[in-house]
């Protein structure tokens, strides 16, 4: 069985053991708090909201069964204590999108880009984050994130036609920047597959 974090979610409902909840812990802590860094602009902050969460996860556990999509919660839990702790202690409106700071994670030579130079990585890497913020945020959900168009939108709280704008923006922009043809379907679909394949 994969090692997913839904499985080890599930591992942790059917034991409901302190080594599972670790488990489960060590899978999401360091992408949650990301997420929530981007927010909160402070790996500090956002290393108490994460731990928050889990905390009340853990003191939960006997009704988390009713969770259907743990990734989906965690995130929408996350992005809610985040915006209300920024709206608690600096008492200004957040705009979620707008105001992230959001930092992804470099593209690395693997071997299926083996045959992508250096340099263009490099190019890559630097286009990606000059993206806006909205593109940005929406991009790291599903590139590093692994998550689908639905939950990006169900986390972000916009419609899932917000999310295609937002990272058809992306491509483009990066298209572009890289000089490709994306009235070219072949190079469009192989665009689009290789950076959100991460």
């Amino acid at each position: 069985m994969e090692n997913t974090g839904k499985n080890i979610f599930g591992k942790f409902l059917q034991e409901q053991s302190q080594q599972s909840f670790t488990d489960f812990f060590d899978y999401y802590f360091y992408r949650l708090m990301r997420f929530s860094a981007a927010i909160v602009k402070s790996e500090v902050l956002a290393e108490e909201i994460v731990l928050d969460i889990f905390l009340k996860l853990w003191e939960q556990r006997q009704i988390l069964s009713a969770i259907n999509n743990i990734e989906t919660y965690l995130f929408i839990s996350i992005r809610n204590k985040s915006i209300n702790v920024l709206k608690k202690e600096q008492k200004f409106s957040f705009d979620m999108l707008a105001d992230s700071h959001i930092q992804l994670a470099d593209y690395k030579q693997s071997a299926e880009n083996d045959l992508i130079e250096g340099e263009m990585l490099d190019a890559l890497n630097r286009i990606v984050n000059k993206l806006p913020s909205k593109c940005k945020i929406i991009f790291k959900l599903i590139r590093e994130d692994g998550l689908n168009r639905n939950e990006v939108a169900k986390i972000l709280d916009i419609s899932v036609k917000t999310v295609d704008n937002q990272v058809a923006i992306a491509v483009k922009k990066i298209a572009e920047q890289l000089d490709i043809d994306l009235t070219n379907p072949t190079n469009s679909k192989g665009l689009i597959t290789f950076l959100l394949a991460f």
